[in-house]
Order: structure tokens, then C-alpha cells, then sequence
């Protein structure tokens, strides 16, 4: 472990990268147009604004090829939460690596966001699979409502966290600064989600799944504490 540092944040990101591949086999697929810019039925559930973006989603609503994509959806938001705890517990794992190789106590923070993100993740699918269930029966919009906090707290969070992570990246290697470089990234995407969602949304998520994979690459590469790093007192350390 003290040559590999970073090995369980490995693991864990080997995992949710598996993971990720599961889910995209047992995801929905439309059965009406999406919103314009959009790919991903499973994103434009989360960013949904109204109700009838989701009842569109899931048309016809009570028939059987709605039905489908509503058992798909459920299917994966239930297998979400295995998801969270392989992603999450890699990026809680990593944050406290690098406070305890640097001591720099933003780290901390880090991984304080990092228990935030899965907090919201959670409480994102519970609106998400209430909202399936409650849909036809029901008026969702005040599931709606929270569904975008908590969905902007997850996806928010993540921007958050990658870019806090640059302070690390910026002296661990060559690599590790090609991973700070793109970690800037999320959050001008995510910026331009929130304004005008679709594309960007898509965008923004696939900058977000690219720094996990690096993440991973980076933690299985990485074989030894980086010295510098110790004795590099960044101005974020006096936090």
C-alpha cells in the first residue's frame, strides 16, 4: 500500500467504470423523440424542467412501450446505488490520500464533498423512482423541484471536486497535470448545462465520465508518494 498509494481509489474506479458499462446495457431506450441536444434518456430524466419533458419520455404513459422505458429507468436507478458507493468511495478514498500525503487540509474538504455528492445522488433516486411511480397517478412537480437541487448538487459537486483535485494534479507528474488541465473542463461545461441544457448537459456528463477514467488510470499508475508534493506548501494548505 505505501508503494501504491492510491490502490483502493483503483479499485473502487475500476468498478465504477465496469459499472458504468452495466448500466448502459440494461439502460432505457426511447420510444419518442428526445429533447433536442439530448442522447441519454437517463440524463434527460435528471435534468427534466417540466412534467411533461418526463411524461414524453415515458410516452404513451399506461401502455406497454412506456411501460418498457419506465422499468428500464427503475431498473438502473436501483442498481444507481451500488454505482455511488464504487464512484463515491473512490473519490472519498483518493481526497484522503492526498491530505494525507500533502497535509493540506483542503483534501479534507475534498472528501467532505465527496460524502456530500453521494448524499444528493442519493436522494436523487429517490425522487427519480418516485417520480415513475407517481407518474399518471399524481402531480409530480414538487418531486420535479427537488430533483433539480439534488441533481444539481450531485453533478455541481463533481465539477467542484475535480477541480479542488487540480492542486494535487498540478505537481504529480506529467500525467497527473494533463488530468488538471481537463478537470477545468466540467465546470464551463457544466456552466453552459445550466443555461441552455441538452447538448451541453451531454457534454458536461461525458467531461465528468472521462475525469473518472483518468482518475482510475491515474491511481493504478501511480507508485509511490510524491515527494515534492509534501514539501510543496500551496497557499490553499493555510485553509
Amino acid at each position: 500500500m505505501k508503494d501504491r498509494p492510491f490502490l483502493i481509489s483503483g479499485i473502487l474506479g475500476l468498478g465504477a467504470v465496469v459499472m458504468t458499462l452495466v448500466l448502459s446495457a440494461v439502460g432505457p431506450r426511447p420510444v419518442a423523440p428526445l429533447p433536442a441536444g439530448f442522447m441519454t434518456p437517463v440524463l434527460v430524466f435528471e435534468f427534466a424542467e417540466t412534467a411533461d419533458e418526463v411524461a414524453t419520455l415515458f410516452a404513451p404513459v399506461g401502455q406497454p412501450a412506456g411501460d418498457a422505458v419506465r422499468v428500464a429507468m427503475d431498473r438502473v436507478n436501483r442498481l444507481d446505488f451500488l454505482y455511488i458507493a464504487l464512484y463515491g468511495g473512490c473519490l472519498l478514498a483518493f481526497s484522503l490520500v492526498c491530505f494525507r500525503l500533502t497535509g493540506q487540509r483542503v483534501y479534507l474538504l475534498a472528501a467532505a464533498l465527496a460524502v456530500g455528492i453521494m448524499v444528493a445522488d442519493v436522494l436523487e433516486n429517490v425522487q427519480l423512482l418516485a417520480i415513475t411511480r407517481d407518474l399518471g397517478a399524481r402531480p409530480i412537480d414538487d418531486r420535479l423541484t427537488r430533483l433539480r437541487l439534488f441533481t444539481w448538487l450531485k453533478w455541481g459537486g463533481l465539477a467542484l471536486w475535480f477541480l479542488l483535485m487540480r492542486f494535487y494534479f498540478q505537481s504529480a507528474g506529467r500525467f497527473g497535470r494533463f488530468v488538471g488541465w481537463v478537470s477545468v473542463f466540467p465546470l464551463l461545461l457544466g456552466i453552459a448545462a445550466f443555461v441552455r441544457p441538452g447538448l451541453m448537459s451531454e457534454l458536461f456528463a461525458l467531461s465528468i465520465g472521462l475525469l473518472f477514467l483518468l482518475l482510475t488510470v491515474y491511481s493504478w499508475r501511480s507508485r509511490r508518494p510524491q515527494p515534492s508534493l509534501v514539501d510543496n506548501q500551496l497557499a490553499i494548505g493555510d485553509l
